[in-house]
């Protein structure tokens, strides 16, 4: 991954990190004066607007980051040298710059000034939906790029092609996922809002409100395991760190060949190009 690509990650990364630390203390918090849900007497607590403001930014600048990463792949995969440009790198700072305001924006508005609910409510489901498109047409791309004629790409970007593709396919998985996961909680918020659930009693909303933060936080937490595990290199490093954790897992082994003497398990030029044939069908 380029330099570009890892930024992009580490950003999504860390907010998702300090999104479930904040969730978990503020839960704690709320524990500690008898209640689980969110209710009045516990948003009155300091330290719990204040861990609000942190998990409110974190989730805004989460949900942009996401739509900020697609378009750089987009970018990246369908231009080979865009990197060197320097409207790239202008557009690489913006975007960081955005994403920030963004979350800023969130938090002020949302927890400062408790206005804006169904704004951002429908802001960021917007931004989660738009993202999946995005996210197909990369692994697309990156797909009908790679399969194209030996002389039109060079040996190095066919390799980059190939992990670009490898990135798409394993956040396409989890963008889904996050999709849906989305519009689940965007369903219960209406239907309550129509009365559907609770008869739209507000005194009751704090439980509902808990019911959605356990989704929304349960799929952060899966998130990033669909991406290493559908990513295939990430899957070899977990199942390498497994083996040295578990020595005596058994694994199959097919003989390739034969040298006289010993048995040669090593897969050949052949085997390599047929296995990386049948996994772009």
């Amino acid at each position: 991954m380029d330099i570009w690509c890892r930024i992009s990650l580490g950003m999504i990364s860390i907010s998702m990190i300090v999104m479930l630390t904040s969730y978990f203390l503020e839960t704690s918090v709320c524990l500690s004066i008898g209640t689980v849900f969110e209710d009045a007497q516990c948003a009155e607590l300091p330290i719990k607007v204040i861990l609000l403001c942190v998990h409110r930014y974190a989730e805004a600048f989460s949900i942009a980051s996401q739509l900020f990463f697609t378009i750089e792949r987009v970018l990246s995969i369908q231009y080979s040298r865009i990197h060197s440009s320097i409207y790239f790198k202008i557009f690489f700072v913006t975007g960081i710059v955005s994403v920030n305001a963004f979350g800023l924006s969130y938090m002020v508005t949302n927890v400062l000034f408790g206005w804006g609910g169904m704004f951002w409510l429908v802001t960021f489901q917007l931004f989660v939906i738009a993202n999946f498109p995005l996210m197909y047409y990369a692994k697309r791309i990156s797909n009908t790029k790679y399969n194209a004629d030996v002389t039109t790409y060079s040996l190095k970007r066919k390799h980059n092609l190939y992990n670009s593709y490898e990135i798409a396919r394993s956040f396409l998985f989890s963008t889904g996922i996050y999709m849906v996961a989305q519009l689940a909680c965007f369903f219960l918020l209406w239907a309550f809002v129509a009365g559907l659930i609770f008869e739209g009693d507000h005194a009751l909303f704090p439980k509902l409100f808990f019911m959605i933060s356990l989704i929304w936080h349960a799929n952060l937490t899966a998130f990033p395991w669909i991406v290493m595990l559908i990513h295939r290199s990430q899957r070899e490093r977990i199942y390498r760190v497994w083996v040295q954790m578990f020595p005596n897992t058994k694994t199959s082994s097919k003989i390739l060949g034969m040298n006289g003497k010993e048995l040669v398990t090593t897969a050949t030029q052949h085997d390599y190009f047929s296995q990386l044939n049948k996994s772009w069908k």
